[in-house]
């Protein structure tokens, strides 16, 4: 598959919330960021490995009240190996009940069919203040 397979790839699993489905995207082992305070949002952080991903993503969506999500995707620039996806989040924070909205930009790096790096890019301080209690 090449990069541009693989991204798009990402983002139909993401946008089905579909976990395993993206997990099994990524290699053994991952170069992986999520910027934040974990004190306030406890699945930011770097990763290692693939089966870290699923549950990654599980702990994401559960702090997330349903059905008050909006992705949407600006655009998608791949480069040989490299993909980058710009975006803009809008969700609601389940605990706190507050709205945020944040730009993304989204690094993957893909060799042999497979992510091997993950960077995302937002505005963490609109998240964290989404979810101080």
């Amino acid at each position: 598959m090449t990069t541009a397979h693989v991204t798009n790839a990402f983002l139909r699993h993401l946008a089905a919330q579909d976990a395993a489905a993206l997990a099994a995207l990524f290699a053994d082992e991952i170069d992986w960021m999520v910027p934040g305070d974990q004190a306030i949002t406890r699945w930011v952080g770097p990763r290692s490995r693939a089966d870290e991903v699923a549950p990654y993503f599980r702990e994401l969506w559960a702090a997330l009240t349903p059905g008050k999500s909006v992705v949407a995707v600006n655009s998608v620039v791949v480069d040989g190996s490299e993909a980058v996806i710009f975006a803009t989040f809008d969700h609601v924070a389940a605990p706190t009940g507050r709205p945020f909205h944040t730009a993304v930009a989204m690094r993957l790096t893909v060799t042999g069919d497979k992510v091997v790096w993950m960077h995302l890019f937002e505005d963490t301080a609109a998240v964290a203040a989404a979810f101080q209690l």
